[in-house]
């Protein structure tokens, strides 16, 4: 039983939830070790040639869209720790289909049950994170806490990039064995997990979203929904362009430049070591300036990045590109932070995806209009444009909820 969010109440409930503090950073660290983010897709061109890959990338990305309110609807339905341990079930079984699978179907296949991995974790941790520290009393924890494991997590990634990348000089095929045996360590941890207590939800799917919906009512968390769709385009658009534009300065082509899986996985590491070092500062930053004031300074990265990238080509824009990752880091913490005691916590989860999902059909949207451009210089124009419009209008709505959120 709870009496105001607090589980003391319950004998041995404490103990199962400190232990849940330990296996979330675990869990965190484990997820972060994406040994074939900069190889993935050169085994795919390098098996089914250029066409293929970009179709594999389309699978994958209609699965995520597919998958990612039904998973945080089952996450608030029934339970963080169900939905976590399918996510590390989905992971196991993508990377023995990687590397077992001979034909594109096998691959397109494995494609499914990486977006499904990504889709059920998404929201569900941060949130089984959240409901963990509320049980214990300590919700006014998390900002700080998620930041220093959004921080092990980012510099896990860039240690498995750099591995990764050296892996698949040797083979392309290596990266994702590294992963299966992460994913193998992912599913242990989420294995010895516990839900923190709570009570089913008793309504109808129905009802239980428009209860979701209804959170809208709250004009901060209209506000964080825009903001998550603007954050999801705009960082998007800097990392797409960011390949073609750099072929472009150094003066090659595209297949070149990503050719060279240690490259990539140099470049992916480096991406992630800014976001860690950015996101340490997240916490003691939203208290002294505010989280709305933070949420806007770290919007105009990428406006202004891909600002850049359209009015010159030149080595001396690349320090911004790498900075892409800082809004991404910032927000993973800060999102949450905002939404989570804002709502219910049988709705937390579904309306984290559902601003997820805007995010991700609002990039779709843009990726369509922008690929009837066939050159890179209107295409960062056109990007420029929309960079400048969304940051824009991010910073002038912040005025009306610069207030509704406390420091």
């Amino acid at each position: 039983m709870t009496t105001g969010g607090v589980a003391w109440q319950t004998p041995g409930v404490p103990d199962a939830m400190e232990r849940n503090l330990d296996r979330y950073r675990q869990l965190q660290v484990a997820s972060g070790a994406l040994f074939w983010l900069p190889t993935s897709l050169l085994y795919f061109i390098d098996r089914f040639g250029l066409g293929g890959a970009l179709r594999l990338q389309a699978v994958y990305y209609l699965a995520v869209v597919a998958l990612e309110v039904p998973s945080g609807w089952f996450s608030d339905r029934v339970g963080r720790v169900a939905t976590l341990r399918i996510s590390a079930v989905c992971w196991v079984s993508a990377h023995v289909i990687f590397l077992s699978a001979g034909s594109f179907i096998g691959v397109s296949t494995a494609q499914v049950f990486v977006a499904a991995g990504f889709a059920f974790a998404s929201g569900t941790d941060v949130t089984l994170h959240y409901d963990t520290l509320e049980s214990l009393g300590r919700a006014g924890d998390f900002t700080d806490r998620e930041s220093v494991i959004r921080r092990h997590n980012l510099v896990a990634l860039a240690a498995a990039t750099l591995v990764g990348g050296a892996l698949g000089v040797v083979d392309l095929r290596l990266p994702f064995a590294a992963a299966l045996a992460a994913s193998v360590i992912q599913l242990v941890i989420t294995m010895g997990l516990v839900e923190p207590p709570w009570q089913r939800p008793s309504t109808g799917a129905v009802r239980q979203f428009a209860a979701v919906l209804g959170n809208l009512r709250q004009r901060i968390l209209v506000w964080v929904a825009f903001y998550v769709v603007g954050e999801v385009i705009t960082v998007h658009l800097t990392s797409e362009l960011a390949a073609p534009y750099l072929a472009e300065i150094l003066g090659k082509s595209l297949d070149q430049i990503n050719r060279a899986p240690l490259a990539n996985g140099v470049l992916a590491a480096v991406v992630a070591i800014v976001g860690a070092t950015v996101v340490r500062w997240v916490g003691p930053a939203a208290r002294r300036f505010g989280p709305v004031a933070v949420f806007v300074a770290v919007a105009a990265i990428p406006m202004v990045t891909i600002s850049a990238m359209a009015l010159a080509a030149s080595v001396f824009v690349l320090p911004l590109i790498v900075l892409r990752s800082v809004q991404t880091a910032t927000a993973s913490v800060l999102v949450p932070a905002t939404v989570a005691p804002r709502v219910e916590r049988e709705h937390r989860a579904t309306f984290l995806s559902l601003t997820s999902l805007a995010g991700r059909l609002g990039y779709g949207s843009v990726l369509l209009a922008l690929g009837a451009l066939v050159d890179l210089g209107a295409t960062l124009r056109w990007a420029s444009a929309i960079a400048v419009v969304t940051f824009v209008a991010v910073a002038g709505s912040s005025r009306l909820v610069s207030g509704s959120v406390a420091d």
